[in-house]
């Protein structure tokens, strides 16, 4: 079987951005990927819309000001997908260990679920709902073992916290 192609989209201010290209590209061992910014609009609305002009198979949401702390984090993201059940895999956040941090995803089940509903969460709680419509359609939403990120801010993941509650019997 062959390995599929990745798009990276990474979410906030060009400073930050910057910083989480960086850490990507020295970071991650996982080919094929392209990595892509997502600088303007209202997060949801701007990562629908880089969403839906990528062709890879596999889309990989990440917040800028993140960065991987070891170079397998795609590779066993990924790997999670592999069981037709699993819609999502989420890592964590270091050092808060149980926070969640960066989504992968099918492209067509984000095209299923028609993206990040931006119209009642467009700046933020769009992860924990997008995560909850995948829960309610019976696919599993699941943690990547020993996948962690290492941040300074994390706009795109803020409020995940509140997503735990929600998600807590489908993570394995």
């Amino acid at each position: 079987m062959s390995t599929p192609a990745v798009a990276v989209l990474i979410r906030g201010s060009a400073a930050d951005a910057a910083v989480t290209v960086r850490a990507v590209r020295a970071n991650t061992d996982y080919a094929p990927r392209a990595v892509y910014l997502v600088l303007d609009g209202p997060p949801a609305e701007a990562l629908n819309q880089a969403a839906a002009v990528r062709g890879e198979p596999v889309l990989a949401f990440l917040d800028a000001g993140l960065a991987p702390a070891r170079s397998d984090w795609l590779t066993r993201m990924v790997a999670r997908l592999t069981p037709m059940a699993v819609g999502g895999v989420v890592g964590t956040l270091a050092p808060a260990v149980g926070t969640l941090a960066g989504l992968v995803v099918r492209h067509d089940t984000f095209d299923l679920l028609g993206g990040f509903d931006a119209d009642r969460h467009p700046d933020a709680g769009f992860i924990e709902d997008f995560l909850a419509r995948l829960i309610g359609l019976g696919s599993e939403c699941v943690a990547a073992d020993g996948v962690e990120f290492l941040a300074g801010s994390s706009q795109l993941f803020r409020g995940m916290g509140t997503a735990r509650g929600v998600l807590a019997n489908s993570f394995q």
